[in-house]
């Protein structure tokens, strides 16, 4: 039983990403509405989440309606960022689900667990921002879990929990009961006060009602969506190796990691390789004006490892012009040949940090959910 419990996550991610076909499945993507675009793609009736997914990203400003080929780990990339600071969650860096009546409506928390399934089994990045009682629910059951204050983002619950827990006399705890009548009835949450421990009850009761059975809903819809690809299924048999996976950042990345990622073709030229080993210190010993998840996300549109790793691996080229270029599609950097170290900083720095600034721009026009 233990090994069952440790086994490595990488793998166990793979196997899962054994159910994809070869068949391909295009996904028409406009990344300044991401969230929509996507929610059009898997809600088509022609999509498979087993189907390979090839990305093409389109922009409705070019009149010409052109399409270019996109990067499927960017997008997921993506993807995963908008679902986090999406309405459907609330909460500031652990986050539970939210009760949005609208998305209910619109069977939103569904598409939300469907989505992640499919960008863990295609390749896509870790989720990382679930709270512990989040992913307790999911694996161990609502019935099993028992949430805490930092769970509760609304400030008035919180605050009704925090003076039933100060309270230090029946008194003082039948008058905050009073106080908050209303709205203890209304929750199902009213008791009758005969010492002062009840107040451990009734502070889990309020507990239980807002972080659980409010969003019960949501929950079960969330649910059901996860279980796309058999996700939910692995997750509940290996809740240990997906813990950190749900629940942590992944780490920041060093330069030694960011070297070892990369194969450099043959042929390269020395020096060139040289300043971007070179490169890679500065950054990391922050004399550069990049971040070492800057250079990952300028190459592969991840500022993170996916759990599986790159497919294809990232991979180096040095190109006779003066600044580098970043291939998200076959995850390939191409570094420019220099003269000087000097004159290698300031490129890869100019080149990478204004990447990254208009490709934000790009997304962030719509703000969407």
């Amino acid at each position: 039983q233990g090994s069952k419990f440790r086994r490595d996550i990488a793998t166990i991610i793979i196997e899962l990403g054994f159910q994809i076909k070869k068949k391909t499945k295009k996904l028409y993507i406009n990344k300044a509405k991401i969230w929509n675009s996507a929610l059009d793609g898997f809600r088509n009736q022609n999509f498979n989440p087993s189907y390979s997914i090839e990305v093409v990203y389109v922009n409705e400003n070019d009149n010409f309606g052109r399409e270019h080929p996109g990067s499927k780990q960017e997008f997921l990339s993506l993807l995963m960022q908008h679902l986090e600071n999406s309405p459907l969650f609330e909460g500031s860096l652990s986050k539970n689900l939210s009760l949005n009546s609208q998305a209910l409506k619109d069977n939103l928390y569904y598409e939300a667990g469907k989505m992640l399934a499919i960008s863990l089994v295609h390749g896509g990045p870790s989720p990382g921002f679930f709270s512990k009682t989040l992913f307790d629910c999911l694996v161990y059951g609502p019935e099993n879990t028992q949430p805490i204050l930092d769970d509760v983002s609304d400030f008035d619950v919180a605050q009704i929990v925090m003076r039933v827990n100060a309270a230090t006399n029946t008194a003082d705890l039948n008058s905050i009961t009073n106080e908050f009548y209303n709205y203890l009835e209304l929750i199902g949450c009213l008791r009758i006060i005969t010492s002062l421990s009840d107040k451990y009850m009734l502070a889990k009761d309020i507990l239980d009602y807002h972080v659980i059975k409010r969003v019960q809903a949501p929950f079960e819809s969330f649910k059901q969506g996860l279980k796309t690809l058999g996700v939910l299924e692995k997750i509940q048999s290996y809740p240990e190796a997906f813990y950190s996976l749900f629940c942590h950042k992944p780490e920041n990345l060093s330069a030694k990691v960011l070297s070892d990622l990369f194969t450099v073709h043959t042929l390269s030229d020395v020096q060139a390789l040289g300043f971007w080993n070179s490169y890679l210190q500065a950054v990391e010993d922050g004399k550069s004006a990049t971040t070492v998840e800057d250079i990952l996300s300028f190459t592969t549109g991840c500022n993170s490892i996916p759990p599986a790793g790159f497919k294809p691996t990232p991979s180096l080229e040095c190109l006779h012009m003066d600044f580098p270029v970043g291939n998200k599609c076959n995850n390939c950097l191409a570094l420019p040949i220099t003269n000087t170290y000097k004159e290698f900083q300031e490129n890869m720095d100019f080149a990478i940090r204004n990447t990254l600034r208009l490709e934000k721009e790009e997304s962030s026009h719509y703000i969407e959910h």
